[in-house]
């Protein structure tokens, strides 16, 4: 099967969407800035289309080792992901109502591929944890 994965060098620049997407996210949810009208679109938008190109970007990347076990990990996260999702989505639908659940829902947007990357880079943390540690035996 062919691999279509980015370029190593993709990753760099997801992390450079990613990290000032999820702050500025933070920053406007916790009002710490305010805007209104065009701008709070515009800034809504790029927060959303940051956090999403660049966690595309942190797993579609090849890693500096890219084989078969890196492959397994990228699905496995990717299942686990999609497990995690579910649940905080059921659990969302069944508890949450009328404006707090529209809040939940925008942030739902950016809920899969976040979860996605924290997993996917945890597995690869324990992956090379493992393997370190077994060269050192």
């Amino acid at each position: 099967m062919k691999n279509l994965l980015f370029p190593r060098q993709f990753q760099m620049v997801g992390w450079m969407f990613f990290i000032p997407a999820i702050l500025l996210g933070i920053l406007i949810y916790c009002s710490v800035i305010s805007c209104s009208g065009t701008i709070e679109t515009i800034i809504n938008d790029a927060v959303i289309i940051g956090i999403t190109v660049g966690s595309v970007f942190i797993v579609c990347s090849k890693e500096k080792h890219e084989d078969e076990m890196i492959q397994s990990i990228r699905l496995a996260s990717l299942l686990n992901a999609l497990y995690i999702y579910s649940v905080i989505l059921i659990t969302a639908v069944l508890l949450i109502n009328g404006l707090a659940f529209i809040e939940f829902m925008t942030f739902n947007l950016v809920l899969l591929p976040l979860i996605y990357v924290v997993v996917f880079r945890l597995e690869i943390y324990r992956y090379n944890k493992m393997s370190e540690d077994e060269e050192q035996d």
